[in-house]
């Protein structure tokens, strides 16, 4: 005798078993959404600290003029640049970058004409404004020049280096920027 038909009970089975791998299915799909999800402000996180990176970079590798100040908060620098690189087309830009100490945001200011701070109002429509960063704890540039012993002091009994005529001067600067999700150190060198 052939069976042509399933039992209840078998039915039954495969109904229940064919529901518990949809569960896990669609427990999977959830799992999968949520690291999808990590995983693009992770790399939108990654993208932004590397237009930072590359805008400081250009700043400081295409400048004419650096100015480091230490503001009374030892924590931030406030850095002036007169550099060729503009992200507002300016042929010659003069750059200004600062942590605004009510929200903790780094700034760059960039105009056409020199400023400082305070910002004249009558200045203040010549000068773009671009919020870079959020939240930075810590905000420090440090300039050495190779050829004074890379900016370090002198050894008791060491003689000044001597730098040659043919050799050129390079000037490092140290760059520091430290939020609540990274930090960011990196190095700029530039040859004058």
């Amino acid at each position: 005798m052939s069976r042509k038909a399933f039992t209840l009970i078998e039915l039954m089975v495969s109904i229940a078993l064919t529901v518990i791998v949809v569960l896990f299915l669609y427990r999977a799909l959830a799992t999968q959404e949520i690291s999808n999800k990590v995983l693009a402000k992770n790399a939108t996180k990654l993208r932004q600290v590397d237009q930072l990176f590359n805008l400081l970079y250009r700043d400081f590798l295409e400048s004419n003029e650096t100015k480091i100040i230490t503001t009374f908060n030892k924590e931030y620098n406030i850095v002036y640049l007169a550099t060729k690189y503009s992200l507002h087309n300016i042929p010659f830009a003069y750059v200004m970058y600062y942590v605004n100490a009510k929200d903790k945001t780094l700034v760059r200011l960039e105009s056409a004409y020199p400023f400082k701070l305070p910002v004249d109002l009558e200045k203040m429509k010549y000068i773009f404004v671009d919020r870079l960063i959020k939240k930075v704890s810590k905000f420090r540039v440090f300039q050495s020049q190779q050829g004074d012993n890379q900016g370090r002091e002198l050894l008791p009994g060491e003689a000044p280096r001597v730098q040659k005529k043919d050799e050129k001067s390079v000037k490092k600067y140290l760059v520091f920027i430290k939020n609540p999700y990274n930090s960011l150190l990196f190095e700029v060198a530039k040859s004058d």
